[in-house]
Protein backbone atom coordinates (compact mmCIF):
# COMPACT_ATOMS: atom_id res chain seq x y z
CA UNK A 1 0.00 0.00 0.00
CA UNK A 2 1.27 3.38 -1.03
CA UNK A 3 1.99 5.92 1.71
CA UNK A 4 -0.24 8.95 1.89
CA UNK A 5 0.76 12.30 1.44
CA UNK A 6 0.54 14.67 4.54
CA UNK A 7 2.75 17.71 3.42
CA UNK A 8 3.71 18.24 0.08
CA UNK A 9 6.15 21.59 -0.97
CA UNK A 10 6.39 21.64 -5.21
CA UNK A 11 9.06 24.27 -6.32
CA UNK A 12 9.31 26.19 -3.22
CA UNK A 13 11.78 29.29 -3.65
CA UNK A 14 12.21 32.22 -1.83
CA UNK A 15 14.92 34.67 -1.44
CA UNK A 16 15.84 37.41 1.86
CA UNK A 17 17.37 40.79 0.49
CA UNK A 18 18.48 39.35 -3.01
CA UNK A 19 19.90 36.15 -0.74
CA UNK A 20 18.30 32.74 -1.78
CA UNK A 21 16.92 30.13 1.15
CA UNK A 22 14.63 27.74 -1.17
CA UNK A 23 15.75 26.90 -4.69
CA UNK A 24 13.11 25.15 -6.20
CA UNK A 25 12.63 22.79 -2.79
CA UNK A 26 10.66 19.97 -3.57
CA UNK A 27 9.36 17.65 -0.33
CA UNK A 28 6.92 15.10 0.52
CA UNK A 29 5.93 13.99 4.36
CA UNK A 30 3.91 10.95 4.61
CA UNK A 31 0.83 10.33 7.18
CA UNK A 32 1.92 9.35 10.20
CA UNK A 33 5.86 9.58 10.18
CA UNK A 34 8.95 11.43 11.56
CA UNK A 35 10.38 13.12 8.91
CA UNK A 36 14.18 14.46 9.90
CA UNK A 37 15.14 17.31 7.40
CA UNK A 38 19.01 17.50 8.34
CA UNK A 39 21.74 20.08 6.79
CA UNK A 40 24.21 22.74 7.79
CA UNK A 41 23.31 25.83 9.38
CA UNK A 42 21.95 28.25 6.32
CA UNK A 43 20.46 25.33 4.26
CA UNK A 44 17.31 25.95 4.11
CA UNK A 45 15.44 24.16 7.19
CA UNK A 46 14.03 27.00 9.23
CA UNK A 47 12.65 28.32 5.32
CA UNK A 48 11.31 25.06 4.68
CA UNK A 49 9.18 24.91 8.16
CA UNK A 50 8.56 28.64 8.19
CA UNK A 51 6.74 28.34 4.41
CA UNK A 52 5.11 24.87 5.64
CA UNK A 53 3.30 27.26 8.76
CA UNK A 54 2.88 29.86 6.21
CA UNK A 55 4.80 31.78 8.15
CA UNK A 56 6.61 33.71 5.12
CA UNK A 57 5.40 34.42 1.96
CA UNK A 58 6.79 32.36 -0.92
CA UNK A 59 8.34 33.52 -4.32
CA UNK A 60 7.38 30.48 -5.92
CA UNK A 61 5.98 27.18 -5.45
CA UNK A 62 2.86 25.56 -3.48
CA UNK A 63 1.84 23.81 -0.26
CA UNK A 64 -0.56 21.31 0.27
CA UNK A 65 -1.00 20.16 3.78
CA UNK A 66 -3.58 16.96 4.24
CA UNK A 67 -4.76 17.21 0.58
CA UNK A 68 -5.37 20.49 0.53
CA UNK A 69 -3.98 23.43 -1.35
CA UNK A 70 -2.40 26.30 1.35
CA UNK A 71 -0.20 28.26 -0.48
CA UNK A 72 -2.35 31.48 0.05
CA UNK A 73 -3.80 30.27 3.32
CA UNK A 74 -3.23 32.42 6.56
CA UNK A 75 -1.26 29.99 9.60
CA UNK A 76 -4.09 29.98 11.58
CA UNK A 77 -6.44 28.07 9.17
CA UNK A 78 -3.45 25.52 8.26
CA UNK A 79 -3.99 23.85 11.18
CA UNK A 80 0.20 23.06 12.61
CA UNK A 81 1.77 23.03 15.26
CA UNK A 82 5.56 24.78 15.35
CA UNK A 83 8.53 24.51 17.75
CA UNK A 84 11.17 26.75 17.41
CA UNK A 85 14.93 26.16 19.11
CA UNK A 86 13.97 29.04 20.91
CA UNK A 87 11.67 29.02 23.79
CA UNK A 88 9.07 31.54 22.71
CA UNK A 89 6.89 31.37 26.21
CA UNK A 90 5.01 34.04 27.45
CA UNK A 91 6.55 34.77 30.57
CA UNK A 92 3.18 36.43 32.12
CA UNK A 93 1.65 32.77 32.60
CA UNK A 94 2.99 29.94 34.56
CA UNK A 95 4.00 26.36 32.96
CA UNK A 96 0.44 25.39 33.05
CA UNK A 97 -1.43 27.95 31.44
CA UNK A 98 1.52 28.74 28.96
CA UNK A 99 0.90 25.05 27.82
CA UNK A 100 -2.83 25.12 27.65
CA UNK A 101 -2.63 28.57 25.49
CA UNK A 102 -3.12 27.33 22.19
CA UNK A 103 -6.23 25.36 23.41
CA UNK A 104 -7.85 28.07 25.59
CA UNK A 105 -7.65 30.56 21.60
CA UNK A 106 -10.38 31.13 19.71
CA UNK A 107 -9.23 28.52 16.77
CA UNK A 108 -8.71 25.65 18.96
CA UNK A 109 -10.94 26.34 21.77
CA UNK A 110 -11.62 23.30 24.26
CA UNK A 111 -13.76 22.85 27.31
CA UNK A 112 -11.64 23.03 30.20
CA UNK A 113 -11.72 19.71 31.52
CA UNK A 114 -10.47 18.44 28.62
CA UNK A 115 -7.92 21.41 28.64
CA UNK A 116 -7.04 19.52 31.73
CA UNK A 117 -6.47 16.28 30.75
CA UNK A 118 -4.56 17.00 27.90
CA UNK A 119 -2.21 19.53 29.90
CA UNK A 120 -1.73 16.61 32.86
CA UNK A 121 -0.98 13.98 29.84
CA UNK A 122 1.55 15.84 28.26
CA UNK A 123 3.11 17.10 31.05
CA UNK A 124 3.38 13.32 32.70
CA UNK A 125 4.72 12.42 28.90
CA UNK A 126 7.33 15.31 29.43
CA UNK A 127 7.78 14.82 32.87
CA UNK A 128 7.15 18.38 33.62
CA UNK A 129 4.32 17.43 35.87
CA UNK A 130 6.28 18.83 38.96
CA UNK A 131 6.73 22.40 37.15
CA UNK A 132 3.43 23.35 36.27
CA UNK A 133 2.58 25.85 38.68
CA UNK A 134 5.89 27.53 38.62
CA UNK A 135 6.84 30.76 36.36
CA UNK A 136 8.45 29.97 33.39
CA UNK A 137 11.05 32.72 34.49
CA UNK A 138 12.55 30.14 37.53
CA UNK A 139 12.97 27.67 34.68
CA UNK A 140 16.24 25.97 33.57
CA UNK A 141 16.99 26.32 29.97
CA UNK A 142 16.11 22.27 29.68
CA UNK A 143 12.66 22.97 31.81
CA UNK A 144 11.52 26.03 29.27
CA UNK A 145 12.39 23.92 26.08
CA UNK A 146 10.38 21.19 27.72
CA UNK A 147 7.54 23.36 27.89
CA UNK A 148 7.56 25.05 24.56
CA UNK A 149 7.36 21.65 23.24
CA UNK A 150 4.78 20.51 25.39
CA UNK A 151 2.55 23.66 24.30
CA UNK A 152 2.52 21.99 20.79
CA UNK A 153 2.49 18.67 21.74
CA UNK A 154 -0.90 19.16 23.77
CA UNK A 155 -2.40 20.14 20.76
CA UNK A 156 -3.52 17.70 17.90
CA UNK A 157 -2.68 19.16 14.77
CA UNK A 158 -2.05 17.65 11.33
CA UNK A 159 1.31 18.10 11.38
CA UNK A 160 4.28 18.93 13.96
CA UNK A 161 6.73 21.30 12.52
CA UNK A 162 10.17 20.50 15.21
CA UNK A 163 12.98 23.70 14.34
CA UNK A 164 15.66 22.38 15.58
CA UNK A 165 14.11 21.96 19.06
CA UNK A 166 16.73 19.77 20.99
CA UNK A 167 19.87 21.61 19.97
CA UNK A 168 20.42 23.98 22.88
CA UNK A 169 19.93 21.14 25.69
CA UNK A 170 22.46 18.49 27.28
CA UNK A 171 22.86 15.01 25.03
CA UNK A 172 20.94 13.06 28.03
CA UNK A 173 17.91 15.82 27.73
CA UNK A 174 18.30 15.88 23.92
CA UNK A 175 18.13 11.63 24.31
CA UNK A 176 15.43 11.92 26.58
CA UNK A 177 13.33 14.39 24.74
CA UNK A 178 13.70 11.83 21.48
CA UNK A 179 12.32 9.05 23.26
CA UNK A 180 9.30 11.15 24.21
CA UNK A 181 8.86 12.37 20.77
CA UNK A 182 8.69 8.87 19.33
CA UNK A 183 6.75 7.49 22.67
CA UNK A 184 3.65 10.46 21.72
CA UNK A 185 4.54 9.50 17.68
CA UNK A 186 3.41 6.12 18.39
CA UNK A 187 0.62 6.67 21.06
CA UNK A 188 -1.13 9.82 18.93
CA UNK A 189 -0.22 8.54 14.83
CA UNK A 190 1.34 11.85 14.31
CA UNK A 191 3.16 13.61 11.73
CA UNK A 192 6.35 15.56 12.29
CA UNK A 193 8.72 17.34 10.37
CA UNK A 194 11.78 17.71 12.22
CA UNK A 195 14.63 20.03 11.07
CA UNK A 196 18.02 19.62 12.45
CA UNK A 197 21.59 19.52 11.81
CA UNK A 198 22.96 16.82 14.29
CA UNK A 199 22.97 13.02 12.27
CA UNK A 200 22.74 11.19 15.28
CA UNK A 201 19.08 12.86 16.48
CA UNK A 202 17.93 12.40 12.61
CA UNK A 203 18.26 8.92 12.63
CA UNK A 204 17.66 8.40 16.50
CA UNK A 205 13.95 9.95 15.80
CA UNK A 206 13.30 9.82 12.07
CA UNK A 207 11.41 6.78 9.59
CA UNK A 208 12.91 8.84 6.91
CA UNK A 209 15.19 11.57 6.21
CA UNK A 210 15.53 14.20 3.55
CA UNK A 211 19.38 15.69 2.95
CA UNK A 212 19.26 19.88 2.39
CA UNK A 213 21.82 21.94 1.05
CA UNK A 214 21.76 24.85 -0.79
CA UNK A 215 17.57 25.50 -0.20
CA UNK A 216 17.38 22.03 -2.42
CA UNK A 217 16.74 18.69 -0.86
CA UNK A 218 19.46 16.64 -2.35
CA UNK A 219 18.15 12.91 -1.29
CA UNK A 220 15.48 11.53 0.73
CA UNK A 221 14.58 8.08 1.84
CA UNK A 222 15.39 5.80 4.81
CA UNK A 223 18.87 6.26 6.34
CA UNK A 224 19.52 2.61 4.73
CA UNK A 225 18.61 3.51 1.31
CA UNK A 226 20.94 6.69 1.51
CA UNK A 227 23.29 4.73 2.68
CA UNK A 228 23.41 1.86 0.07
CA UNK A 229 23.20 4.50 -2.99
CA UNK A 230 24.06 8.38 -2.28
CA UNK A 231 23.16 10.96 -4.54
CA UNK A 232 25.74 13.33 -4.08
CA UNK A 233 28.77 14.38 -2.76
CA UNK A 234 27.28 16.45 -0.46
CA UNK A 235 24.71 13.69 0.89
CA UNK A 236 28.27 12.15 1.94
CA UNK A 237 29.90 14.33 3.36
CA UNK A 238 26.56 15.08 5.40
CA UNK A 239 25.43 12.18 6.51
CA UNK A 240 27.40 9.68 8.90
CA UNK A 241 29.61 10.22 11.91
CA UNK A 242 32.37 9.78 10.37
CA UNK A 243 31.17 11.28 7.28
CA UNK A 244 32.41 9.78 3.91
CA UNK A 245 35.69 9.63 2.98
CA UNK A 246 36.83 11.21 -0.34
CA UNK A 247 39.78 10.01 -2.05
CA UNK A 248 41.83 11.26 -5.23
CA UNK A 249 41.35 7.92 -7.42
CA UNK A 250 41.25 7.47 -11.72
CA UNK A 251 40.59 4.69 -13.98
CA UNK A 252 42.83 2.91 -15.86
CA UNK A 253 41.65 0.41 -17.85
CA UNK A 254 39.17 -1.66 -16.01
CA UNK A 255 40.68 -0.96 -12.87
CA UNK A 256 40.32 1.78 -9.94
CA UNK A 257 43.63 3.40 -8.69
CA UNK A 258 43.86 4.99 -5.49
CA UNK A 259 46.32 8.05 -5.95
CA UNK A 260 49.61 7.09 -3.91
CA UNK A 261 48.19 3.53 -3.38
CA UNK A 262 49.28 -0.37 -4.77
CA UNK A 263 45.66 -1.55 -4.20
CA UNK A 264 43.71 -1.77 -7.44
CA UNK A 265 40.13 -2.08 -7.14
CA UNK A 266 37.73 -4.26 -10.84
CA UNK A 267 36.11 -1.23 -12.37
CA UNK A 268 32.66 -4.16 -12.41
CA UNK A 269 32.30 -3.51 -8.74
CA UNK A 270 31.34 -0.22 -9.45
CA UNK A 271 28.40 -0.92 -12.07
CA UNK A 272 27.98 1.21 -15.29
CA UNK A 273 30.11 4.03 -14.74
CA UNK A 274 28.92 7.48 -16.72
CA UNK A 275 31.20 9.83 -18.46
CA UNK A 276 33.24 12.19 -16.38
CA UNK A 277 34.72 15.52 -17.14
CA UNK A 278 38.28 16.38 -15.09
CA UNK A 279 38.92 14.22 -11.93
CA UNK A 280 37.34 11.79 -9.91
CA UNK A 281 36.78 10.75 -6.54
CA UNK A 282 36.17 7.65 -4.45
CA UNK A 283 33.91 8.23 -1.80
CA UNK A 284 33.80 5.29 1.14
CA UNK A 285 32.20 5.16 4.15
CA UNK A 286 34.51 4.55 6.74
CA UNK A 287 32.38 1.22 8.00
CA UNK A 288 33.71 -0.17 4.60
CA UNK A 289 37.42 0.72 5.07
CA UNK A 290 40.06 -1.79 7.14
CA UNK A 291 43.35 -0.24 8.75
CA UNK A 292 46.31 -2.73 9.13
CA UNK A 293 49.64 -2.73 10.11
CA UNK A 294 51.98 -0.43 8.36
CA UNK A 295 53.62 -3.46 6.63
CA UNK A 296 50.13 -5.01 5.48
CA UNK A 297 50.99 -6.51 2.08
CA UNK A 298 49.35 -4.92 -0.62
CA UNK A 299 48.30 -2.36 1.83
CA UNK A 300 47.78 1.77 1.23
CA UNK A 301 50.06 3.62 3.42
CA UNK A 302 49.00 6.59 5.58
CA UNK A 303 49.38 7.71 9.11
CA UNK A 304 47.69 8.47 12.29
CA UNK A 305 47.12 12.58 12.06
CA UNK A 306 44.96 12.64 15.04
CA UNK A 307 43.21 10.46 17.58
CA UNK A 308 39.92 11.23 19.30
CA UNK A 309 38.83 9.08 23.03
CA UNK A 310 35.61 8.46 23.38
CA UNK A 311 35.31 6.05 26.10
CA UNK A 312 34.82 2.52 24.70
CA UNK A 313 36.25 3.70 21.45
CA UNK A 314 38.03 6.26 19.86
CA UNK A 315 38.24 7.83 16.34
CA UNK A 316 41.10 8.11 13.91
CA UNK A 317 42.02 10.43 11.24
CA UNK A 318 44.29 9.09 8.48
CA UNK A 319 46.46 11.08 6.18
CA UNK A 320 46.68 9.03 2.72
CA UNK A 321 48.72 10.63 -0.61
CA UNK A 322 45.07 10.84 -1.59
CA UNK A 323 43.31 12.23 0.66
CA UNK A 324 42.53 11.48 4.72
CA UNK A 325 39.38 9.86 6.13
CA UNK A 326 38.50 9.28 9.94
CA UNK A 327 36.96 6.02 11.33
CA UNK A 328 36.19 4.60 14.79
CA UNK A 329 38.25 2.12 15.92
CA UNK A 330 37.95 0.00 19.10
CA UNK A 331 40.62 0.74 22.60
CA UNK A 332 41.75 -2.82 21.53
CA UNK A 333 43.26 -1.22 18.39
CA UNK A 334 47.22 0.34 19.02
CA UNK A 335 47.04 3.25 16.88
CA UNK A 336 49.02 6.29 18.56
CA UNK A 337 49.10 10.28 17.03
CA UNK A 338 51.99 9.66 14.33
CA UNK A 339 52.02 6.03 13.97
CA UNK A 340 52.22 4.98 10.28
CA UNK A 341 49.82 2.09 9.32
CA UNK A 342 47.79 1.02 6.01
CA UNK A 343 44.62 0.62 5.04
CA UNK A 344 42.51 -1.28 2.86
CA UNK A 345 39.19 -1.16 0.91
CA UNK A 346 36.73 -4.83 -0.29
CA UNK A 347 36.58 -5.09 -3.79
CA UNK A 348 33.79 -3.18 -4.80
CA UNK A 349 33.66 -1.02 -1.75
CA UNK A 350 32.69 3.22 -2.23
CA UNK A 351 31.24 5.06 -4.86
CA UNK A 352 32.65 7.33 -7.73
CA UNK A 353 32.26 10.97 -7.51
CA UNK A 354 32.89 13.56 -10.16
CA UNK A 355 35.25 16.08 -8.30
CA UNK A 356 33.92 19.08 -9.43
CA UNK A 357 30.20 19.05 -9.34
CA UNK A 358 30.20 16.25 -7.19
CA UNK A 359 27.65 14.03 -9.18
CA UNK A 360 27.66 10.36 -8.65
CA UNK A 361 28.95 8.54 -11.83
CA UNK A 362 28.83 4.67 -10.76
CA UNK A 363 25.68 3.17 -11.59
CA UNK A 364 24.08 0.23 -9.59
CA UNK A 365 21.54 -1.01 -12.23
CA UNK A 366 18.26 -2.02 -10.68
CA UNK A 367 19.16 0.28 -7.62
CA UNK A 368 19.21 3.37 -9.33
CA UNK A 369 16.22 5.65 -9.38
Amino acid sequence: MSATPMLELKGLKKAYRGKRALRGLDLTVNDNEIFALLGPTGAGKSSTLLASAGLIDLDAGSVNLGGRDVTEADPASRDVAIVFEGFNLLPVLNVQDNIAFALRSPAYREAEDEIGRRVGHTAELLRISHLLTRDVGTLSGGERQRVAIARALVRRPQIFLLDEPLSALDLKLREGLRAELRQIHRQHHSTMLYATHDYHGAIAIADRIGIIDGGQIQQAGTIDDIYDLPANMIVGKLVGSPAMAFLDADIDGEEVIIKGSAQRLPLTGFGRIARSEGPILLGVWPEDIEIEAADAVGGSRGTIYAVDNRGFERAVQVETPAGFFRKVVPLSMPLEQGDACSFRLPSGAGFLFEAETGRRISHQDGRDA
